[in-house]
């Protein structure tokens, strides 16, 4: 009875009103989807908030009288509507904005000045698919190339879009499409992130110091959401390029709407078509495709019932090296969302990820790796509006993960790991309005990993914001994380593709602290300033160490710590945000001064050794901006200029000779870990747009030139070792206008810096990837 009491209690706690509330949701009144964001308040009272992910609000506390409730929201008209409220009453309304490009007026700056208030997370970025539209992309906009444009955020190399927040290595970001785990969301050759961006609602980043409503990652939090579908009307946008093709589909179902994107590039049709045929037999057939869709239905004012589904895979095959590369994702997922009453919102998600890799070199009896993970969820979310200073989150999470992860050579297994282990935890979080000038937001999440049976890992948190001024805010974040899975980590030889492990009894779970301190201005409510510090200790970081002297050697497979070192590290900085946020010219500049440095004990060290980590870059400046020349015409570009990543420079090399083979393999030593730097990366990405209007159907033609000045940015350095007796020029300095006695075009035996004796030696090579790449195209509407 006493239990009984207690429930009692608290849902009459969370349905009294002692006065008025007002509720609803806000939605496109084109398509119907919920609006993120959008600022409702009353303008005689100032009462307000920004809707939440669900595009729900609630106003609370209202006194009897007559109010005027407004809504506001960018690119969308403001709403406004006369009420009469009684004591004790509760309205539910709900709000369609028209679109409309209109300029910032009074009450939009209002509304805009309360969402700021109540955001306390530093770090915090929302992108919505115009502004990731905004920038030059290789053959399409993209969600991950946008992100690498803001301060503290790299990427491991040209050649993907994996993302490096603040010091952590891309497997510390816990990446999501509709609250499921995406664990690989880049495909090869970093042009294009797994989402596609006219499926996308809206993108949520946490750079650091993330609430506990999140977990199971030491370093960052990107929360992407699918678009609902339009409700109202079947409705088509199609885009062709260059390089791929995409199409979106949507149009309303049974009390929701559907929506369906699909794309699939041609590199592997089109290439052998229009190159010479001496060039497309050394550029390995490769393409991928990504089909992206979410489905929903109200099945009362207060029930909504959807599904989501993605899947991608990337295939590449080269019968001349014996090369065969398949990787992919594929989630899947049933979300319920229930308004309890107007305090009580609960979500809940059941959802199945998949990502696998599969690697072959060589043919059926050469190298190859195989990578799985099998990760089934369960997940409930609370948000109960308690008071209107007073905002209570909740919430449990019950994951099954499988991984496998085997080697093969020459057809013997030399390495295989199985698991399946379950990862559990549960969270609360408060968020206080203490007085108008100072706002907290205290969490606490609580970690179980079956693994370590009789250890439960807590995690806290805290946000606190204080308010100079209605214009200056300073922010303050801290917490504690965890993390017990991972990707193998290499510092001599970095992956191209992730390999997931999960944690063993032999290991310790990944750990790390963060703290964010931040300060942000926004001046004539056009132009907004942020400087954000940071530093981050991590612990527990696994390096795989290399103990083979030959590929063909078996790895111990019984305990990670048999192959995996332990390591600490600390990453710090500072970084420094401009932005215009309206008008013709927008865009933003960044610059981050950052250190990334790793402490590890090597098994072939006798004591420890700190040194930088491979993404580490000292200096990082971006330019990311629009111009719009009139209604028709529009640029965009995008600048990027780095300092050089760390690597290991070699010492030497060696010989390895197998039995029976008559070829020999030169593999080098290497020096002191990370020791080396590569050249500074520059980057300029220009683009032009241009919006037509054909028989009644809108087309955008664009332009884009990649990388434009051509510049030749290291990817990786790789040695080579020559001949001083094979006939050919191995340094590169035979001259045809000096050398060519014969007039053949060609080096040959006896030609001058042919066969020298310097060609036996070893030599070190810049490999770039990307030279000048213009493309074209076009997407319309239908």
């Amino acid at each position: 009875m006493k239990r009984n009491l207690i429930i009692a209690c608290f849902l009459l706690s969370i349905s009294y009103a002692s006065s008025g509330i007002i509720s609803g949701f806000i939605a496109d009144s084109s398509s119907g989807e919920g609006l993120i964001g959008a600022n409702v308040f009353l303008k005689e009272t100032g009462q307000g908030m920004a809707t939440d992910l669900n595009g729900y609000y609630i106003i609370q506390n209202i006194d009897p009288g007559n109010y005027t409730i407004m809504t506001s929201y960018v690119g969308f008209d403001r709403f406004e509507k006369k009420i009469s409220l009684e004591a004790d009453q509760s309205i539910k309304i709900d709000i369609s904005l028209i679109e409309l490009v209109v300029e910032l007026s009074g009450i939009s700056v209002t509304a805009e000045k309360l969402q700021r208030k109540n955001n306390i997370q530093p770090s915090k970025i929302n992108l919505s698919p115009r502004m990731m539209k905004a920038a030059p992309g290789l053959a399409e906009p993209d969600l991950f190339r946008t992100i690498q444009a803001l301060p503290g955020v790299l990427t491991t190399s040209e050649f993907s879009t994996g993302l490096v927040i603040r010091g952590g290595n891309t497997d510390q970001n816990l990446i999501m499409l509709d609250g499921i785990t995406v664990y690989n969301p880049s495909h090869l050759g970093g042009i294009f992130s797994n989402f596609i961006v006219d499926g996308v609602k809206e993108a949520e980043l946490i750079k650091g110091a993330y609430n506990a409503e999140y977990g199971g990652r030491l370093s960052a939090v990107l929360n992407v959401l699918s678009r609902e579908g339009n409700k109202n009307e079947f409705k088509g946008k199609a885009s062709l390029s260059l390089l791929s093709a995409q199409t979106t589909l949507e149009g309303p179902s049974y009390k929701g709407a559907w929506l369906l994107s699909g794309r699939r590039t041609y590199f592997d049709i089109l290439l052998p078509k229009i190159l010479p045929e001496n060039i497309t037999d050394n550029i390995p057939p490769y393409y991928f495709y990504d089909i992206q869709s979410h489905i929903f239905s109200d099945i009362t004012s207060k029930d909504r019932l959807s599904f989501s589904f993605y899947t991608g895979i990337d295939d590449i095959l080269f019968d001349t090296f014996g090369l065969d590369g398949r990787w992919g994702n594929r989630t899947l997922s049933a979300h319920y969302r229930r308004v309890f009453n107007e305090r009580l919102v609960g979500n809940f998600l059941v959802a199945n990820s998949k990502f696998f890799t599969t690697f072959g070199l060589g043919g059926p009896n050469g190298l190859i790796n195989d990578n799985g993970i099998d990760d089934n969820t369960a997940s409930a979310n609370f948000s109960w509006f308690k008071s209107p200073e007073s905002t209570v989150k909740m919430g449990a999470q019950v994951k099954r993960l499988g991984f496998e992860y085997i080697s093969k050579f020459n057809s013997d297994t030399t390495f295989l790991i199985k698991t399946k282990p379950y990862e559990i935890s549960t969270y609360a979080k408060l968020k206080h309005e203490v007085s108008d000038l100072f706002i907290i937001e205290p969490g606490i999440r609580l970690n179980y990993y079956d693994v370590y049976r009789n250890s439960l890992n807590p995690d806290l948190r805290l946000g606190i914001k204080y308010l100079l001024t209605e214009d200056r805010y300073l922010n303050l974040s801290f917490g504690n994380y965890h993390q017990f899975i991972s990707t193998f980590q290499d510092d001599f030889n970095p992956s191209i593709l992730d390999n997931w492990i999960a944690a063993d009894e032999s290991v310790e779970p990944g750990k790390s602290i963060q703290a964010v301190l931040g300060y942000e201005e926004y001046i004539n409510n056009m132009y907004k300033i942020q400087i954000e510090g940071y530093y981050k200790d991590l612990k527990n970081l696994l390096t795989f160490e290399e103990k083979r002297s030959s590929t063909d050697a078996a790895v111990s497979d019984s305990t990670l710590s048999d192959i995996l070192t332990p390591a600490d590290g600390y990453a710090y900085g500072i970084e420094f945000f401009g932005q215009k946020m309206a008008g013709n010219l927008s865009g933003w500049v960044s610059y981050t001064f950052s250190v990334s440095r790793k402490i590890m004990n090597s098994i072939f060290e006798e004591e420890e050794n700190e040194y930088y980590t491979n993404w580490d870059r000292t200096h990082a400046f971006s330019a990311l901006g629009s111009y719009q020349f009139n209604k028709k015409w529009e640029m965009n570009w995008r600048y990027g200029l780095q300092s050089g990543q760390a690597f290991t420079p070699i010492l030497g090399y060696y010989v390895q000779k197998f039995p029976e083979s008559p070829e020999e393999v030169f593999r080098t030593i290497p020096g002191t870990r990370n020791s080396g730097r590569y050249e500074h990366y520059s980057r300029l990405d220009l683009g032009a747009v241009y919006h037509a209007n054909i028989a009644g159907k809108k087309i955008d033609f664009f332009f884009q030139i990649i990388n434009t000045l051509n510049r030749k940015n290291t990817f990786r350095k790789i040695y080579d070792l020559g001949s001083t007796y094979n006939g050919l020029d191995d340094d590169n300095d035979w001259e045809k206008e000096k050398h060519d006695l014969n007039g053949n075009g060609k080096p040959d035996p006896g030609e001058t810096n042919v066969d020298e004796p310097d060609e036996g030696l070893i030599r070190e090579r810049n490999i770039s990837l990307f030279p000048i790449i213009p493309t074209f195209g076009f997407t319309w509407e239908f």
